[in-house]
Formats: C-alpha cells, structure tokens, sequence
C-alpha cells in the first residue's frame, strides 16, 4: 500500500509540473523582458549625464573670482552656482584705497599703524563705540567734518568689539544711525561694515566672548543690501580650530602683533567691489585717486564751512 501511495503521488506531482510549466516559463520571460527594458532606459542617462555636468553654466565664469578666493567655475564643478544676488568680489590693488576712508577702533588705529594702505584716510581712536562717535574728534574734527571735507568712493566701518558687552539690539540700533549717516553725507560711496574680529579663547569671558561677538556680527550684516553697502568678514583667515583668534597672532587677545595687519590688509585688496560689476584696467585705477583730487580741489575752496549732518532725528550721542 505504501508503494502505491507513493506512485500516486509521483503521478499528481508530474501532472502538476506538466500544468504549471507554461505559466512558470511566460513568468520568467515576462521578467527577464522588463529587466532587459530597465536597462535600456537607463544607459543612455549614464553615458550623457557627465557630459552635461563638465558644460559650463556661463562661459566667463572660469575668470570669476569669488569672495573666498576660488572661481565660479569651481563653484559649478561642485553644483553650487551662485545666485544674481550674490556679491561677487574681485581682487584690486592698493591703489583702490586711495579714495578710501577707514572709521574704526584700536584695530582699525593697527591697519592705519601697521598695515599697507597707507594713503587711505583715517578716523580711528582707541576705545571708540559706536555710542560716541559724534563726540569723538581725530586731529580736532569730528567723523562729519572728514565726511564734509572729501567725496570718498569707499568707506570702511568696523565698531563694535567695545560695544559687544552691552545690549545687542542698541549697539545696532547706534551703529545703524552711523551707516544711514554716511549714506546721507556721502551718496555715492560704497559702504563696507567689517565684521569684529574674534578674541582669543584665553580671553574670553561673561562680557566678552566670541559667541556674543558673532551674535552682534551677523545683527550687523543684516545692514548690507549688496548694491551699497556690503559685510565684509576676515574671521575666515584668521579663525583657528575653535573659532577664536589664534594665541600666536595676539599678545593681549584683542589686538593683531604688528606683522598681521599686512596680511589683514592683503585680504581687503582680495575682496573688492567696483561699481558696474568689473575691476577697472590697472591704468585707469592708479590714476582714478590723482583724477578725484584734482576734481575734489577746487570744490573744497569754495565750499562753506558749515558741515552738514546726517538728518536724524537723534544720532548716537550716547
């Protein structure tokens, strides 16, 4: 009997086989089809797909710096291109600073001191605040004299670093009145705000600390519309790991060792704007300052001697 019963079961297993074969091999073909399909569909996106990564998004980026020093070309090789808005700094010479016009405290007293820019105008004074700046005067005039005096083309602002201890939003508040001042006096100017440099992390404290420094430098960046005014942020070359200034560069934690302020000042002449978008030929730059002070001396002979102020209601007498 169980001999029998295994033969039926032969039997029922062959027919079995015999009946679901046709539909077991359709299956199998049906499968093997789409995959073959797949395929097909997906090997001409492989091969097409770098030729369209290495074609540039603009032919004259390859030539465009950037603010951090690398091209635009770079910049589309690893998929980030950057947006209309986006200032596009070029590198000048130190001649751009001829027409220029630093306002700052006893770093801005360093570049003056011991940096290159050396014909640059200066109005700088250890421990000044953006709270005081109206009643603070260099060689016996005010920051509104030296406005009044000369037409600058590019203006440099870097407050803040005395301020940081005290409340973020009137500092800003004190050094916003500032910016629309100088934007009033001197229309035609670009406007560059320099972030305030980090201490060191031995000199950190409740007060003053790099966390509250970057808290004020990014209330201050807010103020940059990238048409006139613009954020400039050198932290980037000088930051060691932790985010502070390096211990070897500063011998009180604030302040730069003289040999620094060259390399500060480097930076600055990497990262320039020229109004139109385009660094002006070599040429026309080193003669452009000679050209201004021609032009700016016969004007200043027969201008009142009245200085204008900025119209606010109450500026930062403070």
């Amino acid at each position: 009997m169980s001999r029998f019963r295994q033969g039926i079961y032969t039997i029922i297993l062959l027919l079995t086989c015999f009946v679901a074969s046709p539909f077991i091999y359709k299956q199998i073909w049906k499968n093997s089809t789409a995959k073959a399909s797949k395929t097909t569909i997906k090997m001409p996106v492989a091969t097409t797909q770098p030729a369209t990564s290495a074609t540039p998004a603009d032919p004259n980026a390859a030539t465009q710096p950037t603010s951090e020093g690398e091209t635009a070309a770079a910049e589309v090789q690893n998929g980030t291109v950057p947006s209309p808005a986006q200032t596009i700094f070029v590198p000048s010479g130190p001649e751009y600073f001829d027409d220029a016009l630093f306002i700052g405290d006893s770093r801005t007293v360093g570049i003056r001191d011991y940096g290159t820019l050396k014909n640059a105008d200066y109005f700088c004074n250890v421990g000044l605040s953006a709270y005081q700046i109206d009643n603070t005067t260099e060689n016996g005039k005010t920051v509104w004299a030296f406005l009044n005096e000369k037409k600058y083309a590019k203006i440099y602002v870097m407050l803040g670093i005395n301020e940081v201890g005290n409340d973020i939003e009137l500092t800003v508040s004190a050094y916003r009145k500032i910016i629309d001042g100088i934007k009033e006096v001197q229309p035609d100017a670009i406007i560059y705000i320099q972030a305030n440099l980090h201490v060191t992390s031995a000199y950190e404290n409740n007060i003053i600390n790099n966390d509250r420094i970057n808290m004020l430098n990014s209330r201050l960046s807010e103020m940059a519309d990238n048409s006139k005014v613009f954020y400039l942020d050198a932290n980037c070359i000088f930051d060691d790991e932790y985010g502070a200034l390096p211990s070897e560069s500063s011998s009180d934690g604030v302040h730069f060792l003289a040999k620094y302020y060259s390399i500060w000042c480097d930076w600055l002449c990497q990262n320039t704007v020229v109004k139109g978008g385009a660094p002006a030929p070599a040429a026309t730059a080193a003669q452009q300052p000679e050209d201004t002070a021609k032009t700016e001396e016969k004007p200043s002979e027969t201008e009142p001697a009245t200085t204008k102020l900025p119209q606010n209601e109450e500026f930062s007498n403070m």
